[in-house]
């Protein structure tokens, strides 16, 4: 298990978490249609506030997702969610990124499974086409979905070496009806990347791995000799330090050589 995590705050707050600790930053900049269109101006910034750190760690990247659907009904739509996915996955390749994170992008009462599963599975396929040379994985992660027989159906459809599930844990707590261990058993073989997160079920908090009702490192545990990845998606700086020195006195994260050097 790799860990990562989410970039929701300046890099200024989060560059001596990733000094310390030997993990990656999954970057969220990207999710947004004005950084995308702008792309390189935006990686030229984050090479500098990077600094050395730059090429030494593990990059992913959240493409973006907002008003965009995999299996719209509307070729239109379907060409604009195109258009950014791609935008997205050119920013990985750029940056040498080792993921890129896509929403399932299913809205409940929306669209039918049926109907759902009758476009999604040929959109992401088509996607793929050209991408299979390079080792830029593509994860797909549940949002809304009350259950998890889309995202099962779908992988049934796409699966592969490049193309897994993304599992926000802390979706599935707000969102749905069947709880993260049973998510975990039956999109076992499909999951290689996760969302840490905690709440209380009421709503997508984002909080601190301590701060909520789901018991995380029981989650990680699980997961902990896998080949996986997995991203805390923390939103207060302080909460997410906190819960990377659990991680640390749990022994899922490591200190950085440097750092182990000063303290020797």
């Amino acid at each position: 298990m790799k860990v990562y995590i989410s970039q929701l705050t300046e890099t200024e707050n989060i560059i001596d978490l990733l000094e310390k600790y030997e993990i990656g930053l999954e970057i969220v900049l990207f999710a947004s249609p004005y950084c995308l269109d702008r792309q390189d101006e935006f990686i030229e910034n984050y090479k500098r506030e990077l600094g050395d750190l730059y090429g030494k760690i593990n990059l992913g990247i959240h493409g973006p997702y907002a008003d965009l659907i995999p299996g719209a009904r509307d070729e239109l739509i379907t060409k604009a969610t195109n258009y950014r996915m791609q935008q997205a996955y050119d920013v990985a390749k750029k940056m040498d990124a080792n993921f890129v994170v896509y929403h399932n992008g299913y809205y409940p009462k929306t669209y039918s499974y049926i109907e759902w599963m009758q476009r999604t599975p040929t959109y992401w396929n088509d996607f793929k086409e050209g991408k299979e040379d390079d080792d830029i994985k593509i994860h797909i992660e549940n949002v809304h979905e009350e259950d998890y027989f889309l995202l099962n159906e779908l992988m049934e459809e796409i699966h592969d070496e490049k193309t897994s599930v993304c599992l926000d844990v802390g979706h599935v707590n707000a969102y749905s009806k069947a709880d993260v261990m049973e998510w975990m058993k039956i999109l076992k073989k499909y999951i290689k990347h996760m969302h840490i997160h905690n709440n209380f079920g009421d709503r997508d908090s984002h909080l601190g791995i301590n701060k909520g009702e789901l018991d995380i490192i029981e989650i990680l545990n699980i997961v902990k000799d896998k080949d996986i990845t997995v991203t805390l998606e923390i939103t207060h700086v302080d909460e997410l330090r906190e819960s990377l020195d659990i991680l640390y006195k749990n022994g899922f994260i490591k200190l950085r050589e440097a750092v182990k050097n000063n303290l020797n």
